[in-house]
């Protein structure tokens, strides 16, 4: 059962009323950082100060138009603009530098499959997408408070496993054997 705390969003209308582009999700990867809502870890972008809601789906918008006045309002995401929800596929996250950026034991941080639906954009290394919610979790045993993470994010309903890797590097490679494994 998902354990959504009441301080915490819950679905829009928004979100389940509208049809997706496609008959199933598109399935990407990304990293997200793990923090604490109210002394409970949650998903958080790396890059935004944007918290993932536990039962409902992360809705897009465009943040564009504050900065750029002449950019008209748009719903997210858009081909000719930045906006959106982003996930690449599990072949590029094998190509980035972890341990340069996100190194432990300096964050915790969660690498992952997540739905994708909506509106969705194909962009050169991936996609951006009106809607996304988790479908796979793994946090690499190197970071700080890995096991405190992994029972937390248990609350999105998703599976989620710690794994037991020294180095970001070699996280990836696990879960790499796992997921492209299984695959096969």
């Amino acid at each position: 059962m998902l354990r959504r705390r009441k301080h915490e969003p819950e679905a829009t209308e928004e979100a389940i009323a509208r049809a997706p582009d496609y008959a199933a999700p598109l399935l990407g990867w990304r990293l997200w950082e793990v923090e604490d809502i109210h002394h409970v870890p949650r998903l958080r972008s790396l890059y935004r100060m944007c918290f993932w809601p536990v039962g409902a789906p992360l809705v897009a918008r465009c943040n564009v138009r504050g900065l750029r006045l002449w950019r008209a309002p748009h719903e997210a995401p858009v081909a000719d603009c930045r906006c959106g929800i982003y996930a690449v596929p599990f072949e590029f996250v094998s190509t980035l530098a972890f341990d340069e950026v996100l190194g432990p034991p300096r964050r915790t941080v969660a690498i992952g499959a997540v739905s994708l639906w909506g509106d969705v954009v194909e962009c050169e290394h991936g996609l951006r997408a009106g809607f996304a919610y988790p479908e796979r979790l793994f946090v690499p045993s190197a970071c700080a408070a890995a096991g405190r993470a992994v029972s937390g994010l248990a609350d999105y309903g998703v599976p989620v496993e710690q794994i037991d890797a020294p180095t970001m590097a070699t996280t990836v490679e696990a879960i790499s054997d796992r997921v492209v494994g299984r695959a096969a």
